[in-house]
C-alpha cells in the first residue's frame, strides 16, 4: 500500500492513501488512457463498475487527471525537455520564481 504524508501542492496536510489496486488502475491508464474499464477490470481483478468507481474517486481526489498529450515535435516545436523539481516546504515562492523566468 502506498501513501503520502504531505500534500504535494502545499507540502502540508495529508494526501489520499492509494492502495495497490488503485496503483494498478493508474498504471493501466498510463499505458493507454483510452483502455476500456472492462479491460482494466480484467487486468486488476475488479468488475467494470468497480473500476469506474475507483477512477472517478481518483479523479475527484485530484490523485490523477485524464488529459490529451500531444507530441511536441509533431505540433511544431523543435525541441522538448522534461524537468522535475522536488521542493520541501511552501511551493508558492518556487512557483513564482519559475513563472518569472523567461522562456
Amino acid at each position: 500500500m502506498a501513501s503520502r504524508s504531505a500534500d504535494s501542492r502545499t507540502g502540508t496536510g495529508s494526501s489520499p492513501t492509494i492502495d495497490a489496486v488503485s496503483l494498478a488502475i493508474i498504471e493501466q491508464l498510463q499505458e493507454d488512457g483510452r483502455r476500456p474499464y472492462a479491460a482494466i477490470g480484467k487486468a486488476v481483478g475488479l468488475s467494470e463498475a468497480a473500476v469506474r468507481q475507483r477512477v472517478q474517486k481518483l479523479l475527484d481526489q485530484g490523485v490523477m487527471q485524464i488529459v490529451a498529450v500531444t507530441d511536441p515535435l509533431t505540433v511544431g516545436f523543435r525541441r522538448q525537455a522534461m524537468v522535475g523539481i522536488n521542493v520541501e516546504g511552501d511551493l508558492d515562492p518556487v512557483a513564482e520564481a519559475l513563472t518569472a523566468m523567461a522562456e
